[in-house]
């Protein structure tokens, strides 16, 4: 088998395991039935593109970025980057200067990059609840108060990291955003929200067995 169908291969069967493990995650694939995502990181010398329907479906692109975005449909989004940009993604305020330096390319209907993002940003895997199952109760119930503490120490931070975001984005109400800019701080934000009311339902569920 050759390496680019090995790789899509694997990166096809785990993706599809994880989302297995979360039972909403299909409610977040169905909004993308029928959508593509492709994606060009160079040095890698083929694209990636994620076909999604029940499942998603993990196909390797040995044409180039332009045969690509010709080739675009109603649904489709073409990413074009490199591994070096990769950790800037995260940043939502550099999106709108790596687009500017030719850092990032990006065509096509980016709301599909944005349901994308939330996909995987917003797996609920209860990790918690898997561990409860395989220890005993004092282990289990260590578990819960670290957790619990872990959980408020990061909110209390995340609290502090809103704050700040909130006041930089009014006093720099000069900048110009960029459309994907704006949806994927949209996406944090409710990245953020979820992932907090997901993380006290299994903290709840957990003291409930261990009483």
């Amino acid at each position: 088998m050759p390496t680019s169908a090995l790789v899509a291969a694997t990166a096809e069967s785990i993706i599809n395991k994880l989302l297995s493990l979360d039972e909403t995650s299909q409610k977040r694939l169905k909004s993308l039935n029928g959508a593509r995502l492709s994606a060009f990181i160079s040095p890698l010398p083929y694209g990636i593109t994620l076909s999604f329907s029940e499942r998603v479906d993990v196909l390797t692109e040995q044409g180039s970025f332009d045969d690509a975005v010709a080739a675009l449909g109603p649904k489709d989004c073409c990413i074009k980057t490199s591994l070096q940009t990769l950790p800037e993604l995260k940043e939502t305020s550099q999106l709108t200067r790596l687009i500017q330096q030719k850092a990032l390319f990006l065509e096509g209907e980016l709301n599909v990059a944005q349901q994308v993002s939330a996909l995987f940003q917003q797996l609920d895997i209860d990790v918690e609840e898997l561990l409860a199952q395989k220890t005993n109760d004092v282990v289990a119930h260590q578990t819960v108060k670290t957790a619990k503490a872990v959980h408020e120490k990061a909110l209390s931070a995340l609290s502090s990291v809103a704050s700040v975001l909130g006041n930089a984005v009014v006093e720099e109400k000069q900048l110009a955003a960029h459309k994907l800019a704006v949806m994927h701080y949209s996406d944090e934000v409710n990245a953020l929200r979820d992932r907090t009311e997901s993380a006290d339902a299994r903290l709840r569920r957990l003291e409930e067995k261990l009483k």
